[in-house]
């Protein structure tokens, strides 16, 4: 016998569109946000008024301090091996100064160098080298080449030449210096070493005439004397207005 089916009711007949239609309106509502938020993780989303092709590219470092802070902080890293911490008297130990207002500071480590500036002189700017509140360890030079700041003679500071009077600017050949600071008498050899036979010794105090030079042995710079058949260490070598 045929049995008529059921009439389905009211609820049966709309459950299913309306899920469907609740569904895609938060699938409209999901994407929507999607494009407002997204695109900003691999550097190529919201363009901030620019063409979303061409982001703005990062902006780089600025290099701090001058531009003979900035050639000795290269010196520091390549040559030495070490990191520049500035200016001295604005790094302390263990981080920022506890004196009420006092200029922010740089925390000194084993591995940091700074800088004390010592003067200029036609055209050479001098510095000294250290770790903060320690002894300084060289004098550095600078010098204007193609426009930039370079360092171009940086002696050691050593337990003996400590006490040497005065700045040891970078010589010249032709230059009158004086003899400083050797307690007697500053040895003349035979070759710019200090393994080479002494063959003459010019007193503290004597002015001499540099005829040639320099010349790099045993970490000194060395140069040869006008009318002596020998070379002296420029350690102990002055100009004489600098030589207080």
């Amino acid at each position: 016998m045929y049995e008529p089916e059921e009439e389905p009711s009211f609820l049966s007949r709309y459950t299913v569109p309306l899920g469907v239609a609740v569904g895609l309106i938060v699938m409209g509502v999901i994407a929507f946000i999607a494009l407002g938020l997204g695109g900003d993780d691999d550097g190529g989303g919201g363009n901030n008024g620019a063409d979303g092709n061409n982001p703005t590219p990062a902006a780089s470092a600025t290099p701090t301090g001058n531009a003979q802070e900035q050639a000795i902080e290269a010196y520091v890293r390549t040559t030495l091996n070490m990191e520049y911490a500035g200016d001295c008297s604005t790094t302390v130990p263990g981080g920022p100064a506890q004196t009420p207002g006092a200029a922010a500071t740089v925390p000194a480590t084993a591995t940091r160098i700074c800088s004390v500036k010592r003067g200029d002189r036609e055209g050479v700017a001098g510095y000294v080298l250290g770790q903060p509140l320690s002894e300084p360890t060289r004098y550095i030079f600078l010098e204007q080449r193609g426009g930039q700041w370079q360092v171009t003679y940086s002696p050691l500071i050593t337990p003996d030449t400590r006490g040497v009077p005065g700045i040891p600017w970078p010589l010249r050949p032709g230059a009158e210096v004086v003899v400083v600071g050797t307690g007697q008498c500053l040895n003349v050899r035979e070759g710019p070493a200090l393994n080479q036979a002494a063959v003459d010794c010019i007193n503290d105090g004597t002015r001499i005439r540099l005829a040639s030079g320099p010349a790099d042995a045993d970490n000194r710079q060395w140069w040869q004397v006008d009318g002596r058949s020998g070379w002296v260490a420029a350690d102990y070598l002055r100009y004489p207005d600098a030589a207080q």
